[in-house]
């Protein structure tokens, strides 16, 4: 059964928000998610990390809402020092298995550190005061330091809102329905969002918006909702 979710906009910063809290997801599909698409989740942080190091030297990084531990995986085997924060018990378990340093836990107002690179990769979405959690990172940015952020599409989403369900409910395909769907978010942050959000935290955005699809597919990536556009920030 179809289910509405009342979605309002901020008229201040062009941020997208619901109110009715969000549904957690299935530690099932997660799991499923990122087993299947190892490979090219890894290949996407290698592309990530190429173009982080056009802007940082290889040092520490951190990665805020880790999963099972792909980022720190790439990170390592490039040269970093690289650790993560995970919420989810199942995926920090998974991550340990595989000897991968991912903390239990959530980003507190006390956490400190001296990290090059702060990312924090389709998290922002999840929490319901994105600025807070921006100004909990920068405490743990070193001088210089590079915070990389991910955020879904929703100015796509948006602007395809009629074709998006159809694509959805006639394609067979698992990645198009784990990450994207609007109840398990509460709130959504266009490119404007993200720059408000960036002058509200003191953060000046590089001039750089990174995608992770290769040009060709980036059409259809941003037609399914699931091309994650990447902002590099510093202080």
């Amino acid at each position: 059964m179809d289910q509405t979710v009342p979605v309002f906009r901020c008229g201040a910063c062009d941020a997208y928000f619901s109110n009715g809290g969000a549904t957690n997801y299935d530690d099932a599909d997660l799991t499923e998610y990122y087993t299947r698409y190892a490979a090219a989740i890894r290949a996407r942080y290698n592309r990530l990390m190429t173009e982080i190091e056009r802007y940082c030297s290889v040092g520490s990084l951190i990665d805020i809402g880790s999963g099972m531990g792909f980022s720190l995986q790439v990170a390592k085997a490039r040269g970093w020092t690289a650790s993560g924060i995970e919420p989810n018990q199942a995926l920090v378990l998974s991550a340990k298995e595989r000897g991968i340093d991912v903390v239990h836990g959530y980003l507190s107002d006390d956490a400190v550190g001296q990290y090059d690179v702060v990312l924090i990769d389709n998290v922002l979405e999840h929490v319901p005061d994105p600025v807070a959690m921006i100004r909990q990172a920068k405490r743990l940015m070193a001088p210089d330091a590079l915070l990389v952020l991910a955020v879904p599409p929703f100015d796509w989403l948006r602007r395809w809102l009629g074709t998006i369900p159809i694509i959805r409910n006639n394609v067979s395909h698992p990645q198009i329905n784990v990450f994207n769907e609007v109840d398990e978010h509460v709130n959504m942050l266009g490119r404007q969002g993200v720059r408000r959000l960036a002058s509200a935290t003191g953060l000046n955005i590089l001039p750089v918006r990174y995608h992770h699809s290769r040009v060709f597919n980036n059409f259809v990536f941003l037609l399914l909702g699931l091309d994650d556009g990447y902002y590099f920030l510093r202080g």
